[in-house]
């Protein structure tokens, strides 16, 4: 792995005091490997607590998108979208979630599952909406890393890794790696952890 930037103290340093999210949760998964060493639950629409490596120790806080036109709104997806949590299928805990605009200009629909061979969540999104409203649309992502159960003393950098570039957050050794591929109309992230 190779870092991409200098290390520098973040602007807004420390930054906001870190929380846990809510304890009711509308959905719990993890692979359906018996050697699966990721969890993961959902609470409003969103990824929430994601544990590794084992079910005791939460690494992430929370994991959302942050949608706007750049004009005439700002959306957070757990504060402003209306959401649905499905079960993708009765024999393994992954979920489909549809976070809705209220004014049913625009629908986030994603799939998330962990791989069940390595310590990886996945998350395929899709927006649907129609072509002229979703051209005006930028989405970015909001990762709220909590390493080894705490949100303080987090690092976070930018590395190449296998030619690409990705976000990565550590702390004592253990990784959060955040890397993204971009398929129009598709966007397809993957939240990796080494």
């Amino acid at each position: 792995m190779q870092q991409q930037k200098q290390r520098t103290i973040a602007f807004g340093h420390p930054g906001l005091e870190p929380r846990w999210t809510h304890g009711n949760k509308e959905g719990v998964g993890t692979a359906y490997s018996g050697g699966s060493r990721i969890w993961f639950t959902i609470f409003r629409g969103v990824i929430t607590e994601t544990y590794f490596p084992t079910v005791d120790r939460p690494q992430l806080r929370d994991l959302q998108y942050l949608i706007t036109d750049g004009k005439t709104f700002f959306h957070e997806e757990k504060r402003h979208l209306e959401s649905r949590v499905d079960r993708g299928s009765d024999h393994a805990l992954y979920f489909t979630v549809t976070n809705s605009d209220p004014a049913g200009r625009y629908s986030i629909v994603k799939e998330i599952i962990t791989d069940p061979h390595y310590p990886c969540l996945l998350l395929k999104t899709r927006i649907t909406g129609a072509d002229d409203f979703l051209d005006t649309l930028k989405l970015h992502v909001l990762c709220a890393p909590h390493l080894e159960a705490g949100g303080w003393n987090n690092n976070g950098h930018v590395m190449k890794i296998g030619g690409r570039r990705v976000l990565v957050a550590e702390k004592q050794g253990v990784c959060l790696v955040l890397a993204a591929t971009v398929r129009s109309p598709d966007c397809h992230a993957a939240m990796l952890r080494q």
